[in-house]
C-alpha cells in the first residue's frame, strides 16, 4: 500500500480520517497541509500489511449501489425563544441530542476547542454538555480518537448518536455497520467546510484587536434574537466582545473561497446520502407560514424509521410540524456540491502566503462580498414588497 492508493489528487480525500482508525499497523496519520486541511500519510511503508482496510472504509471509494431516499419531512423550533436564540437555527439537533441522552444514549458531535481555535469531535453523555455542540462550525472537525471511543461504546451495547457531515457519516456507517442496532446518525446539510487554519487565524485576529484570549465563538450569533442575517460573535477572557456581519467578514470569505478540494466535486449527495436523518436550516419558511419563527427554524428529512424515531424524541417544549417535500428539499446543497467560485485559486495562494486578512482584501473578493450584500438586501426587501403586491406569490405551507 502506498500513499497514492489512499489518494492521488486532493479531490480524492474528504478528510474523514477513518483510514487512520482502521490501520492495524498504526502507520497512517493525518497531516495538515498549507491550507490547514488534514490528509493521510503513511509513516512507515515497510510495516504496511497490504490489508487494504483503509481503502474499504473510505467513503469516496464506496462502490456500493446505495440508493437512499427521504420518507418524511419536518420543521420546527423550541417554544422558548431564549433557547432557540442559543441555537444555530431552530434547535432541532439540540432537542434530539438532549432527549437521546435522557434516554440513556451517548452523543458524538463537533465542538470548539477550549481556545476556540480548532473544531473537533467530542463525546457527550451529560445533558448539560450538549451546550458544547451548539452553533454551526464552518471549519472541518478533527476526529482525533473519536472513532475508537465510539467503537468502545457500541461494543458495550450503548446506543450512540453520531452527528456530522455526510462524508463522515458515511465513513461511520460503513465501518460500524455490524453495530447498526445501536448506531444512530444525523447528517448535516453541507456546503463544504473550510479549514481549522481559518478558524485559528480569525480568532488570533480577534485576540489582537481585543487584547485577550478568545473564550467563546459563534458564526451564527443572532443579533437582537433574529435568525438572519448571520453575525459572528467572539468573547474574550477580559470581558470584551467582537461582532461583525458574517457576509462581510474575512471568515465568510474564507468559507466561500477556501473549501476542501473534495467538496467542490462531492458526490455524497441526494440518493447517495447514508444517514438516518438530515438536519439543516428551514430557509424556505417565511413570516406568515406555518412554523415560522424569527429566531430560527430547523428542517429535518428522514431517510428511514430510525430517522423518524430520532425526530419524535423531542418533547413538548419543541414545536414540531410536518412540511411538504418540496419545501424541505429546496436547499440545493442537499442535491449537489457547491461550485468553486471564480478566483478561488488566487485566494488560496494569498491565504497560504499572507493570511486570511490579506486574502479577504483581494479586489475580486471585496467586489463579490459587496454584490452579495446588495443581493441580500434586495432579496429581503424585494421579497416583502412582492408578497404585499402579489399575495398569491407566497409559498404554500
Amino acid at each position: 500500500m502506498k500513499i497514492q492508493d489512499l489518494y492521488i489528487e486532493k479531490t480524492d480525500c474528504c478528510g474523514c480520517g477513518m483510514c487512520v482508525n482502521v490501520c492495524p499497523s498504526k502507520i497512517i496519520q493525518m497531516a495538515e497541509d498549507q491550507e490547514g486541511f488534514l490528509y493521510p500519510e503513511i509513516t512507515d511503508q515497510e510495516k504496511c500489511l497490504n490489508c487494504k482496510l483503509c481503502l474499504k472504509v473510505c467513503p469516496l471509494k464506496d462502490e456500493s449501489n446505495r440508493e437512499s431516499e427521504f420518507i418524511d419531512f419536518y420543521a420546527g423550533s423550541y417554544k422558548s425563544d431564549k433557547v432557540t436564540v442559543s441555537c444555530s437555527s431552530g434547535g432541532l439537533a439540540t432537542a434530539i441530542e438532549v432527549a437521546f441522552i435522557k434516554n440513556g444514549g451517548i452523543v458524538y458531535g463537533a465542538a470548539y476547542s477550549i481556545d476556540c481555535k480548532r473544531n473537533e469531535y467530542i463525546r457527550v453523555d451529560r445533558v448539560d454538555d450538549v451546550e458544547l455542540l451548539k452553533s454551526s462550525k464552518y471549519s472541518q472537525a478533527d476526529k482525533n480518537d473519536i472513532y475508537k471511543r465510539l467503537e468502545t461504546d457500541l461494543k458495550t451495547g450503548n446506543k450512540c448518536l453520531f452527528t456530522g457531515l455526510p462524508c463522515d457519516v458515511l465513513a461511520v456507517k460503513n465501518y460500524f455497520s455490524k453495530y447498526s442496532d445501536y448506531l444512530y446518525t444525523i447528517e448535516l446539510v453541507c456546503h463544504g467546510p473550510t479549514s481549522n487554519k481559518v478558524q485559528k487565524e480569525y480568532c488570533e485576529m480577534v485576540e489582537k484587536k481585543l487584547g485577550s484570549s478568545v473564550c467563546s465563538f459563534s458564526t451564527r450569533y443572532k443579533r437582537n434574537g433574529n435568525w438572519k442575517p448571520y453575525y459572528i460573535k467572539a468573547c474574550t477572557k477580559n470581558g470584551k466582545e467582537f461582532r461583525e456581519p458574517y457576509l462581510e467578514s474575512s471568515y465568510g470569505s474564507a468559507f466561500r473561497y477556501l473549501k476542501r478540494h473534495s467538496c467542490y466535486v462531492c458526490n455524497i449527495k441526494d440518493s447517495k446520502l447514508s444517514g438516518d436523518l438530515m438536519i439543516g436550516d428551514y430557509h424556505y419558511v417565511e413570516d406568515g407560514m406555518k412554523g415560522y419563527n424569527r429566531c430560527g427554524v430547523s428542517s429535518a428529512m428522514s431517510h428511514n424509521e430510525k430517522g423518524n424515531e430520532l425526530v419524535h424524541l423531542v418533547g413538548d417544549d419543541f414545536n414540531l410540524i410536518h412540511i411538504p417535500r418540496k419545501n424541505a428539499l429546496a436547499n440545493g446543497a442537499i442535491h449537489h456540491p457547491i461550485s468553486a467560485p471564480e478566483g478561488y485559486r488566487k485566494y488560496r495562494e494569498v491565504f497560504v502566503t499572507k493570511g486570511i486578512l490579506a486574502a479577504h482584501k483581494l479586489p475580486f473578493v471585496r467586489r463579490s462580498n459587496f454584490k452579495r450584500k446588495i443581493n441580500a438586501f434586495v432579496m429581503k426587501y424585494g421579497l416583502k414588497i412582492k408578497r404585499l403586491i402579489f399575495p398569491s406569490s407566497r409559498p404554500v405551507d
